[in-house]
């Protein structure tokens, strides 16, 4: 039995808590897919519309759907990883979510490996990491050498402002992630991505 649950494909499931966030890591997926010299494990990605949602919901969706799913199409679950704005913990309650509890509850439904993706400080930081690519899509020359805001949020907006656009969080993004150069938002942040990339089987070249 333990040689052939090795022998099957493995599966990355991936939380995330809003559409931004959805829409993101979609693209950095299908970037991974193009540069990874290896195959990469399959990977499914989940919006749980909301940070809390992390403990309310994530088990459940778990074993009642993802797993069963996963063993009728003969993959096993490997890793579960769960993606959050750090900005959240850092202005309400640092400990609204047990980390700790929520990776135990997981391992024994019988998933080895748990993984948190930090983004600091919020989605929003980790777009405008391209600066190149955003102002290609606003139609903007040169990016500003300051934006009004303490937040990424409230500088994607001031910058949309300045091509007389409005940011929408959320499935709009679709709109101008596509401008964005994934190899410079992930060389950026390979500090959080890299137990991600080894969970997927990401190997890329330098």
């Amino acid at each position: 039995m333990t040689k052939q649950s090795k022998s099957k494909p493995s599966q990355v499931v991936l939380f995330v808590e809003g559409e931004t966030d959805e829409v993101l890591f979609k693209a950095l997926i299908d970037y991974y897919r193009t540069v990874s010299t290896t195959e990469l494990h399959q990977c499914r990605i989940y919006n749980l519309r909301g940070v809390t949602r992390y403990s309310s919901k994530l088990l459940a969706k778990l074993k009642n759907e993802f797993l069963p799913d996963a063993k009728n199409k003969g993959y096993m679950i490997q890793t579960v990883c769960c993606s959050y704005d750090t900005d959240v913990f850092e202005m309400r309650n640092p400990l609204m979510i047990d980390w700790n509890a929520l990776k135990k509850a997981v391992k024994r439904i019988g998933i080895e490996e748990f993984i948190l993706l930090s983004i600091k400080s919020s989605i929003e930081d980790w777009l405008l990491c391209d600066q190149e690519g955003i102002c290609r899509f606003l139609k903007l020359k040169d990016f500003p050498k300051s934006l009004k805001g303490n937040s990424g949020n409230e500088k994607l907006n001031d910058l949309f402002g300045k091509a007389k656009k409005v940011y929408q969080k959320g499935y709009q993004t679709k709109d101008f992630v596509p401008d964005l150069n994934m190899g410079i938002i992930r060389n950026k942040n390979l500090d959080v991505l890299e137990p991600l990339e080894k969970a997927l089987n990401v190997t890329i070249s330098e």
